[in-house]
This record gives C-alpha cells, structure tokens and sequence, in this order.
C-alpha cells in the first residue's frame, strides 16, 4: 500500500505539473505526460473512489483547460472540490481551489478567482499549511493589485481584495462591502 501511495503522488503531481507546462510552452511531450498520469489515476480511481477520484477530476479539469474546453474544466474543478470536501481530504480540497483560482484568473472572471483563491487560502490554513496559505495569499495579492475585481465596487490600486482577520484567515471586502460578495468571516461560506 505504501508503495502505491508514493507512486499515486508521484503521478498526480507529475500530471498536474505537465499539463500546466503544456499551457506554457504548446510542448505536446508534457500534454502526452499529463494524459498517462490522468489515465494511471483512472484506473487507481476504479479500485479506490474515496482515496483518487478527486484527484483524478483534478488531472481532467487541468486536461480540459489546457484543451481550452473551459465549461468542461469548470465542471471538473467543481466535482475535484466537492468530492474532496466529502471524503474530508482538506489538501485535495485547498489545491483544487488554488488551481481553480488560476484557471477563473486565466479566463477572465475575476470575482470567482478571487473566492477560488480565498477558500483555498482557507483551507490551508484548516490544513495547518500556514505557509502555503500565505504564499497562495501573496500570489492573489500580486495578481490582483492592479486589476479590477468586482464591476460594482473594485478594490482601489494597491489595496488587496483579501483581507486577513484575527486568526490569519482570508475574508473578502469590496468597497462598502454591500456588493453580492460582502465580508464573510470564513471563505468556507462560499458555495462552489
């Protein structure tokens, strides 16, 4: 068991690795790379759902948005959370998101980037990944300084649209914070 255990990480990260490299180069070699992890994960998922069918959804998500397929990856990012969050596997659960966050960023929808960032940020910390939870904090920091978040009420330049409260964890404020997306005290609020 513990050999299929190294060997299932080994191959989910090697094909989530892959099919982000293939959306940076057009390099077919790391499409192909991505395609066998996601297939090797299939067949550990028919023998095993609670333990790989999430992170199988993961590799197809990645797949599909590297395939431009974005309501198909939409799809598979949504079903990697949810099946995440219902075998309780909370790193599955903040990675999905974080890559969620990455691919709403890419195609242009800010606002769900931003709550994809925010409760993987979350779930770090529930985690106990403190400084994967900063580092995921400062990258949505980085990528949204200057950007418009929110069409009714944008953060202003400078100003980061995830804010920290007592316990370090994420809350999200725009403006007034009267806008669909008010202050929440935890980003697990959010519905996916």
């Amino acid at each position: 068991w513990t050999l299929l255990n190294i060997a299932s990480v080994q191959t989910y990260v090697s094909g989530l690795v892959s099919f982000w490299i293939y959306r940076q180069t057009s390099d077919c070699k790391w499409f192909e790379r991505g395609n066998r992890s996601k297939a090797a994960m299939r067949h550990w998922a028919e023998s095993s759902q609670w333990n790989f069918l999430q992170k199988y959804h993961l590799l197809e998500a990645e797949e599909n948005f590297s395939n431009r397929q974005y309501e198909a990856a939409r799809q598979s990012y949504h079903n990697a959370i949810q099946l995440s969050k219902n075998h309780k596997f909370l790193n599955d659960e903040a990675l999905s998101c974080e890559l969620a966050g990455y691919f709403f960023f890419e195609i242009g929808k800010k606002t769900e980037a931003l709550e994809y960032f925010t409760r993987a940020n979350s779930k770090y910390h529930e985690w106990g990944a403190t400084a994967k939870a900063t580092s995921v904090y400062e990258c949505a920091e980085a990528i949204f300084k200057d950007s418009s978040i929110c069409n009714r009420s944008s953060p202003q330049v400078g100003e980061h649209p995830i804010k920290r409260y007592g316990s370090g964890h994420p809350t999200i404020q725009y403006g007034d914070g009267q806008g669909e997306i008010a202050s929440r005290k935890r980003s697990s609020q959010f519905s996916v």
